[in-house]
């Protein structure tokens, strides 16, 4: 269930991310990065700490928070439920 919970939210990252234009090339970079580890997470049967992607994936999108919660609060929103899933996982 988590994991249909994340691809769920993956898709609304990138949704969102295509209807945002002003977004500066370092967050955008981030998000890229971020969605990609989640993608790699979703594409194995892992548990907590198995994969190099997975260990510091958390803590990317914790940063991405902080970074995008006064300029893009949607964002911002979509990456803390990430996060949750995330820690619902065990990673």
């Amino acid at each position: 269930m988590p994991k249909d919970a994340l691809q769920k939210q993956l898709t609304e990252l990138h949704d969102t991310l295509a209807s945002t234009a002003e977004l500066d090339p370092e967050l955008r970079a981030l998000l890229k990065e971020v969605s990609g580890d989640i993608e790699t997470i979703l594409g194995e049967d892992t548990s907590a700490g198995e994969t190099s992607a997975a260990g510091q994936l958390q803590t990317r999108v914790r940063r991405a928070t902080v970074d995008f919660e006064a300029e893009h609060p949607r964002l911002a929103h979509i990456l803390e439920d990430l996060a949750d899933t995330l820690t619902k996982l065990g990673i």
